[in-house]
């Protein structure tokens, strides 16, 4: 069933598979991706589960992109799709900035979460400087996507985090690149300023008070997001990572059955 939910600052579009009375496991993807980059791993699942567009990626419009968007907005237009569903409590599953956005929401309604389930992502970046310095980078590359995306796609891919990917899955290798090159620019570029780990407070204090199950995976080739994972089981005890082997960043892509056999 897909869905279209409008908010007062965006319009959200929603895959829904399965629906019953059991609380649904919601997945976020990554940026520049969309909830089509889920698909892979829905269709080997049987079981109720929500894939959305976040806003500014596939079909989910910001209504103004010259007006404030921040972070929080985020958490309470989410809260609000959820209530317009009639659902109490999700399973919620973030890759990368949807594993950033996802504890962000859980941090702003825990109430609303059974399980956070987190793939390649951090708590925020505590040093101011840092913090400065990474938006200077995310302004620069959101005027490259508003000039030309097709660049923007092809620098993206070469980091380092994404190698081997084609190798591992080509299929949804060639799936994700079709979806960064379809991306709104002016969308995806406002997206960008809007979620830039810049732009990200620290949910570290908010992440040590979590009281419910919490699932860390990363790739065993992704040293930095491994190690951010490791840390986090020591802020909260409820906290379990799973190193998957041979891996690298975006572990539903490389190691879709492992990926699967964690989250069921």
């Amino acid at each position: 069933m897909l869905v279209n939910i409008k908010t007062d600052k965006a319009k959200y579009y929603l895959s829904i598979k399965n629906e019953n009375e059991t609380s649904p496991i919601l997945f976020l993807h990554g940026f520049a991706g969309s909830s089509r980059t889920w698909n892979h791993i829905i269709t080997q699942l049987n079981c109720y589960t929500i894939a959305l567009d976040i806003v500014g990626h596939g079909k989910s419009k910001f209504l103004d992109i010259n007006s404030h968007y921040s972070i929080n907005d985020w958490s309470d237009e989410l809260n609000f799709i959820l209530n317009e569903l009639e659902i109490s409590k999700i399973k919620l599953c973030g890759y990368s900035m949807g594993g950033r956005l996802a504890i962000a929401f859980a941090s702003k309604y825990p109430d609303k979460i059974e399980k956070l389930i987190i793939e390649s992502a951090h708590l925020g970046i505590m040093d101011s400087l840092a913090k400065k310095k990474r938006y200077k980078e995310d302004l620069l590359l959101s005027k490259l996507i508003e000039k030309d995306i097709s660049i923007f796609a092809e620098k993206w891919q070469k980091m380092p985090l994404f190698s081997n990917q084609k190798m591992r899955n080509e299929k949804a290798y060639l799936n994700q690149q079709k979806i960064r090159l379809s991306q709104n620019p002016l969308q995806l570029s406002y997206a960008l300023r809007s979620f830039s780990q810049g732009k990200m407070k620290s949910y570290k204090n908010k992440f040590r008070e979590f009281d419910f199950p919490i699932l860390i995976i990363n790739g065993s080739e992704d040293v930095k997001y491994k190690e951010i994972g490791k840390q986090m089981t020591k802020i909260n005890p409820k906290a379990k990572q799973y190193v998957v082997p041979k891996t690298n960043h975006n572990v539903h892509l490389e190691s879709p059955q492992v990926f699967i056999d964690l989250i069921k």
